[in-house]
């Protein structure tokens, strides 16, 4: 199999924004862009496309007339059914990576008032329109606001109730203070719990320490274990921040198993107030090989018939098998906004207090015309290398607070990783389909 930089770039060289690409290895596929398709062809065949033989490139066309499809353009056209709030604008760590200054972003620290948490929920519950809704609570710290927190998600099932629509949770912790009271709202309540762990003890503590320099692991191992041990409706999830001062990430997830975790995903560091820590340009193709390491592993647990452990890659194999085709990267001023402690609308949690992600007020809601405008000049069709870059649709441009920030230097890590996942999946249909047709919630 080959999976290489270079082999990502194969496209057609007439027209500035590929319509497909070619996928080498031992069986020949093509990847149509516009409708996020992947099929086997004949080693001649692919052979010509390669080489940019017009002949084929036609007879490629007219087989697949929608090869070309346009994505639909984006409209604010519906309220967001997803919310996070910043119930605590603090933290009881300081990790030396964090991009949110403990959760203060550039100010000081704050805690979210019952007040603006319930007018929050329900402007969000009020808008629905029969719509499933998804409130989040992160910081900072959430749990070192726990009044807030409690009172969100009674008030959250009793209007939600009254209105007959579903609501979720979700919250994202360094696991350091949870009680007992806190785990069984968490089970209660079936939780998207999203904990911050780095690996085992001696990686995780080398940056997450508390305010006494003291490594939390141990804490957060001991603070973990009954909802690990009885998630009950929880589900849990680890979340490895990778450091460019170590690599590795088998040894990550390997570790974040034997602790208990069932599902582990990973995130480079790409901004951060210590720019020794930050990825650069020389670290992607390393981490692209990292990447495939755990993968490769994860295919023999598969074999075997168990379940995917790494998030990373089992994400990317359900939008490859949906047919995922997307203008943006995720939901952020779309069918998502942020909330501050005091209750100002951003775009995602990453943004908060930056003006040039501003939203909208506590008073007002998020504005539907400053969500449209945010979103149409970010169109991967409507910017450059996307327009351009055979993934666009499946990567769908990078996270807009990280390219605003630190720039583009990661897209060929991440054509190398979708070029290799394009292929996985492949093998993975071939010899384990069924682990595709089951629900994900």
């Amino acid at each position: 199999m080959q999976s290489t930089f270079a082999n990502s770039d194969l496209a057609v060289a007439e027209s500035p924004q590929p319509w497909f690409h070619l996928i080498a290895g031992d069986k020949p596929l093509v990847f149509l862009m516009g409708n996020s398709q992947l099929f086997e062809v004949s080693p001649d065949f692919f052979a010509d496309l390669a080489n940019g033989n017009p002949e084929a490139i036609a007879e490629l066309r007219a087989t697949v007339p929608s090869a070309q499809a346009a994505v639909s353009p984006w409209h604010a056209d519906r309220e967001p059914t997803a919310i996070s709030l910043n119930l605590a604008q603090s933290c009881n760590l300081a990790c030396s990576y964090c991009y949110a200054d403990e959760g203060r972003f550039g100010g000081k620290q704050r805690l979210m008032s019952v007040e603006v948490a319930l007018k929050t929920i329900e402007r969000l519950i009020s808008q629905a329109q029969g719509r499933r809704v998804t409130i989040g609570f992160i910081g900072g710290e959430p749990f070192l606001n726990r009044p807030t927190l409690y009172r969100s998600v009674e008030y959250a099932n009793e209007l939600a109730a009254r209105r007959g629509i579903s609501v979720g949770f979700s919250v994202t912790t360094n696991g350091t203070l949870l009680n007992q009271s806190d785990i069984e709202l968490l089970r209660d309540n079936a939780f998207a719990v999203s904990v911050s762990i780095d690996g085992g003890a001696t990686i995780h503590d080398l940056h997450r320490s508390n305010h006494r320099g003291t490594g939390s692991f141990a804490t957060v191992v001991d603070s973990l274990r009954p909802l690990l041990n009885n998630p009950g409706r929880a589900k849990i999830a680890a979340r490895s921040t990778v450091t460019r001062d170590d690599l590795r990430v088998l040894e990550r997830v390997e570790a974040l198993s034997a602790i208990g975790f069932q599902e582990i995903g990973v995130s480079p560091l790409k901004t951060s107030p210590d720019p020794k820590l930050a990825f650069t340009s020389e670290d992607w193709s390393i981490f692209l090989q990292e990447m495939i390491r755990v993968a490769e592993a994860e295919w023999q647990e598969v074999l075997r018939g168990q379940e995917f452990r790494f998030s990373n890659l089992a994400i990317a194999l359900r939008e490859i098998h949906r047919g995922s085709c997307r203008p943006l990267p995720c939901g952020a001023a779309d069918n998502y906004v942020s909330v501050s402690a005091e209750g100002n609308y951003f775009t995602c949690h990453r943004t908060i207090d930056q003006d040039r992600f501003a939203l909208g007020t506590f008073a007002d809601g998020p504005s539907q015309a400053a969500r449209e405008e945010f979103l149409q000049a970010r169109s991967v069709d409507r910017q450059e290398p996307c327009r351009s870059c055979w993934a666009r649709y499946l990567c769908g441009g990078g996270c807009h607070a990280e390219v605003i920030a630190s720039g583009r230097h990661g897209c060929d890590y991440i054509r190398g990783w979708l070029d290799y996942c394009l292929r996985y999946y492949d093998r993975a249909l071939s010899k384990r389909p069924e682990i595709f047709d089951r629900p994900h919630t």
